[in-house]
C-alpha cells in the first residue's frame, strides 16, 4: 500500500490504523490528549445536566409546596364564604324576624292619630329601624351578588306590570318627604327578569326620594330602538361631574361630613350596578348639580306578548275595609303585629300559627286572601299550606308570602304558586299596595 504524501493524509491513516507502526506510533500522543478533552467535557456536561435536574426538581418541589398553599388558601376562603353565608342565611332569619314584628307595630302606630310628642317619637323610631332594615338588606344583597348566586329568570311582562306597583308603593313615601311622584309609561311589553328589575328601580326610587328636598319625582319610559330606557327623574341636589362614577362605590355617599346626614350605607347604587351587569345591562346617570338627576337604565323590548296579564291599575277607592284576611305565621309577635296593621286598615282579619288553627278560625268559609310566613313549625312551609287550602276550597285563593328567604329555587315555587313575595321586614306601604292589587 502507498504511503500518503500530505502531512494531514498522514495522520488521518495513522488514526485509521493504515499506516505503519512507527507512524501510528507517533499519534497516539496527540489522540490520547483528544480523548482526554472529550472525556473532559463529557464529565462537564453530566455535572451541569445533574445540576440542572436538580434545580428542576428543587422547582418542582417548591412548585408543588406553593400549590398546596394555594389550596389550601382557597380551601380556607371558601370555607369562610361557606360559613359567612350559613351566618348571613341565620341572620336574614334571626335578625329580620323580630325587626318585622317591630316594623308592623310601627307602621300602625304611625297612622294613628298621636299627640305631637309621642308622634315624634314614633317617627324616630321608624327612622332607627329604617336604617337597621336597609343596613341588613344590602348586606344579604350584596354577599349573594358577590357570591354570583343570583341569576336572571328572564319572561316578558308589560311595563305598566313593572312600574305601577312601584309607583303606588312609593306614592306615600314622596308624600311623606312633600314630593309629587309621577307615571309615565306606555303600552309596551318587556323581556326581563322581573324581580331583578324591580329592585334596581327601588332602589333608584329610594335614593330620588331621599336625597330630594324639594319639588317632585319622575318614574317613566322611553324607547329607543330595541330597547327601552326606563328613567327615574328627580329635582334633588345634583351630582358634580367629577363624582358620576364614584357614586356606584360601596359604602360611598356624596358630601356627607357629619355622621347625622348620613343617609343608608352607600350600598344602593353598588347593588343596582351589579344586579345590572346581571341583566346584561348598565345604569347610566346623567345630572346638573342644583338642578336634579336622571338615572336610567336599557331594558330590551319583548318581541312576543306576555302569557299571563295581571290587573296594575288599582281601582278607584279603597279595596281593604271588609276584605276577609287569613294571617299565617308561628310567631304570635307577628301575628298580633299583622292583625293590628291589617285591622287598621279595616280589614276582617283572622290569623293562626298551622293548618289546623286556620281549618278552624275559617270555619268552612274560604278567605279572601291569604298572608303567609313561609316557614312554620315542624318543617311545615306557608306553600303547602296555601295549597292544601286553594284545594279544600277549590278555589285559587290569592295569597301573598312574607319571608326572609331570598333564594333561586324559593323564588321559582313561588312563581309556581302564583303568589308574590315580600320580604322582610316588611314595609307597610309596599304590604299596603300588593293587596290593593290582588284585591282591587
Amino acid at each position: 500500500m502507498a504511503k500518503p504524501s500530505d502531512p494531514r493524509q498522514q495522520a488521518l491513516a495513522g488514526l485509521l490504523g493504515l499506516t505503519n507502526h512507527s507512524v501510528r506510533k507517533s499519534h497516539y500522543p496527540e489522540l490520547a490528549a483528544r480523548l482526554q478533552e472529550l472525556e473532559t467535557e463529557r464529565n462537564r456536561y453530566q455535572a451541569l445536566s445533574l445540576r440542572l435536574q436538580q434545580l428542576n426538581d428543587e422547582l418542582e418541589r417548591r412548585v408543588s409546596e406553593r400549590t398546596e398553599e394555594l389550596r389550601e388558601a382557597r380551601d380556607a376562603a371558601q370555607a369562610a364564604n361557606l360559613s359567612k353565608d350559613k351566618y348571613l342565611a341565620a341572620a336574614s332569619h334571626d335578625l329580620l324576624q323580630p325587626l318585622n314584628a317591630a316594623r308592623l307595630l310601627i307602621s300602625t302606630l304611625r297612622e294613628r292619630p298621636l299627640p305631637a310628642a309621642e308622634k315624634g317619637l314614633v317617627e324616630r323610631t321608624h327612622q332607627a329601624l329604617e336604617g337597621a332594615e336597609d343596613l341588613l338588606t344590602d348586606l344579604l344583597d350584596i354577599s349573594r351578588l358577590d357570591q354570583a348566586a343570583v341569576k336572571p329568570d328572564v319572561e316578558v311582562y308589560r311595563l305598566e306590570e313593572v312600574l305601577a306597583p312601584l309607583a303606588s308603593e312609593f306614592q306615600p313615601v314622596a308624600q311623606a318627604a312633600g314630593l309629587g311622584l309621577s307615571l309615565r309609561c306606555g303600552q309596551f311589553a318587556v323581556c326581563t327578569d322581573l324581580r331583578l328589575l324591580t329592585r334596581i328601580l327601588r332602589n333608584l326610587l329610594s335614593n330620588a326620594c331621599r336625597y330630594t328636598e324639594q319639588g317632585r319625582i319622575l318614574l317613566g319610559a322611553r324607547r329607543r330602538g330595541e330597547h327601552l330606557r326606563i328613567e327615574v327623574w328627580d329635582t334633588g341636589r345634583g351630582i358634580a361631574p367629577d363624582q358620576l362614577q364614584a357614586i356606584f362605590l360601596e359604602f360611598n355617599q356624596l358630601e356627607v361630613g357629619l355622621a347625622a346626614q348620613r343617609k343608608g350605607v352607600g350600598l344602593g347604587l353598588a347593588i343596582v350596578e351589579r344586579i345590572a351587569r346581571i341583566l346584561d345591562s348598565s345604569v347610566q346617570v346623567r345630572s346638573t348639580p342644583g338642578r336634579g338627576s336622571v338615572f336610567s337604565i336599557l331594558v330590551p323590548l319583548a318581541t312576543r306578548p306576555p302569557l299571563a296579564t295581571l290587573p296594575t291599575q288599582p281601582r278607584l277607592g279603597n279595596p281593604l275595609p271588609g276584605r276577609r284576611l287569613l294571617v299565617l305565621d308561628n310567631e304570635p309577635a307577628i301575628l298580633r303585629s299583622m292583625a293590628d296593621l291589617l285591622g287598621q286598615w279595616g280589614c276582617q282579619v283572622l290569623t293562626a300559627t298551622d293548618e289546623a288553627g286556620a281549618m278552624a278560625v275559617l270555619a268552612g268559609h274560604a278567605p279572601e286572601l291569604i298572608i303567609a310566613d313561609y316557614h312554620l313549625d315542624r318543617g311545615v312551609t306557608g306553600c303547602q299550606v296555601i295549597k292544601r287550602l286553594r284545594e279544600h276550597y277549590a278555589l285559587a285563593i290569592p295569597a301573598v308570602m312574607i319571608t326572609a328567604e331570598r333564594s333561586d329555587p324559593f323564588r321559582r315555587q313561588m312563581q309556581r304558586l302564583g303568589a308574590p313575595v315580600l320580604n322582610k321586614p316588611v314595609k307597610a306601604g309596599k304590604l299596603r299596595a300588593v293587596l290593593s292589587q290582588l284585591l282591587g
